[in-house]
């Protein structure tokens, strides 16, 4: 179900100015989720001709699409609706939790998406801590990982730093996940009134650097974002 339409933003698709679509459905119930208010609470949808519509008037004047959530791969007219926004001109960004690598090969093999942003919550055994739920599979997110990174389509691997999730001894283990990757950014946690659980804090900038440091034995390139 879509959710929510942000008509531009200049955050969401690097160096490109583009418009962003929520969806509901998730299957992660992070507690430092920044969109816990749409995933757990929207009850009105947006019909998606709607949003095609709008977007047939943003063709030249903006660069992409961003197909977010929620968890867009839950969406089943996904695919029909990134091909009407390619069908467009426009370029297509996924942001995913790497939960459903076989839409992720589809949609790649279809040449329907330009680049993909994964998220990779932590180390794996604190992936049920951060994501608040216990029915994680290890197999799939690994699955996704080696997608992505094979895939030739530009991306990126990103993670949320939280003070109470995450450690100087978690990052080991988080860089041997994504060994080799060509980018990480590690962002800084702000809590808003949309975050599932209160009282969370950001990691601080002098502890982001040493999970930097540690993670940049394995990325290629780890940067920080919002600091």
């Amino acid at each position: 179900m879509l959710v929510g339409l942000d008509k531009m933003s200049l955050l969401d698709y690097e160096d490109k100015i583009s418009c962003v679509l929520f969806y509901k459905a998730c299957n992660f119930r992070c507690p430092f989720c920044h969109n816990g208010l749409t995933v757990l609470e929207a009850n009105t949808s947006i019909d998606f001709n709607e949003a095609l519509s709008y977007l047939k008037t943003r063709v030249g004047l903006i660069d992409a699409v961003v197909f977010t959530g929620g968890e867009p791969t839950l969406e089943p007219e996904l695919k029909n609706h990134i091909k009407q926004v390619k069908e467009l001109g426009f370029l297509v960004k996924l942001d995913t939790n790497g939960t459903n690598p076989e839409i992720l090969k589809d949609l790649i093999e279809s040449k329907l998406i330009d680049y993909v942003a994964m998220d990779i919550k932590n180390n794996l055994k604190k992936y049920p801590l951060t994501t608040g739920v216990n029915n994680i599979n290890e197999t799939k997110l690994l699955e996704s990982i080696h997608i992505i990174m094979n895939s030739g389509v530009s991306y990126e691997f990103r993670t949320t730093l939280v003070n109470e999730f995450h450690s100087l001894e978690d990052m080991e283990e988080m860089g041997q996940l994504i060994k080799g990757a060509e980018h990480l950014y590690l962002q800084k946690f702000v809590e808003r009134d949309g975050c599932i659980k209160k009282g969370l804090h950001e990691v601080s900038e002098d502890l982001a650097n040493k999970f930097k440091d540690i993670l940049s034995k394995y990325v290629k390139c780890v940067e920080l974002r919002g600091y």
